[in-house]
Formats: C-alpha cells, sequence, structure tokens
C-alpha cells in the first residue's frame, strides 16, 4: 500500500495511487473510523478521484488513479483535531495531530506513527487529543 499526507494547507502532496491501494486503504481508515465512533468521536472519511482533466493513467492499462484517502476527524465544535492517513511504505497509520501554541495560536503539528495492527490505538491518541475519555 502506498500512500501520501496533506500539507499545512489541506492540499495533497503526492503521487496518485491506484485503484487496489486505494480501495485497501480505505478498508484500513474504515476500522480506525468504527474505534472512532464507538467511542463518539465525529469523524470523515474523505475518498478523492482524481478529475478527469488531471487524471493520470497507468501506461499499458489506462487504470486510473487516486488519490490517497485520508480520515478527518472533528470535534464538536467543527475544529479538525486529526488527519490520518496511510504511511507509503510501512502501511502504518500516519495520525497528524494539531497543537496549540502560546495565545491559543495553532502549533506545530504533531505526527504519529501507529502500527497497522492497531487501529484501536490511533483511536485513542485522538481521543486523548481531543479530550475525549477514550
Amino acid at each position: 500500500m502506498a500512500t501520501h499526507t496533506t500539507g499545512s494547507n489541506g492540499g495533497l502532496l503526492c503521487r496518485p495511487i491506484t485503484e487496489k491501494e486505494a480501495t485497501g486503504q480505505n478498508d484500513a481508515l474504515d476500522r480506525v473510523l468504527a474505534h472512532l465512533t464507538t467511542r463518539g468521536i465525529n469523524a470523515q472519511l474523505i475518498k478523492r478521484r482524481l478529475p478527469a482533466q488531471c487524471a493520470i493513467k497507468l501506461y499499458g492499462t489506462g487504470e486510473d488513479l487516486w488519490h490517497p484517502p485520508e480520515l478527518i476527524v472533528y470535534a464538536d465544535g467543527g475544529w479538525k483535531i486529526a488527519i490520518i492517513s496511510i504511511g507509503e511504505r510501512s502501511g502504518s497509520y500516519l495520525v497528524e495531530l494539531p497543537t496549540v501554541g502560546t495565545d491559543n495560536q495553532p502549533g506545530t503539528k504533531r505526527i504519529e506513527v501507529v502500527p497497522a495492527t492497531m487501529p484501536s490505538r490511533v483511536a485513542i491518541l485522538v481521543a486523548d487529543n481531543a479530550g475525549v475519555r477514550a
């Protein structure tokens, strides 16, 4: 499985992936989504297909490519509290957690890497960062 993370502006900084890879990543993120839902945490799985005019096709097969999916987690007030994606080489969960600096200003983002076999750990990490009891 391959994936790439988003930049601070929310735009994907990545190479597109095949539909098979995107499906595998969707499945992995769905496992985290199930754990988050049972904890009452609002999350949204974003699946983006490349626009037709920008789509790159694999040479030889003509297969359309996809942006890697990401799971975006929101607090009740609508604040984005985590972005979860799948590591390009490891297949591990990459959990991007925002921090708050002085005067309640956004701080640097913290990235945690969680093994692919531990989707429940991702939910606990997100819940802890959001101040929700996991």
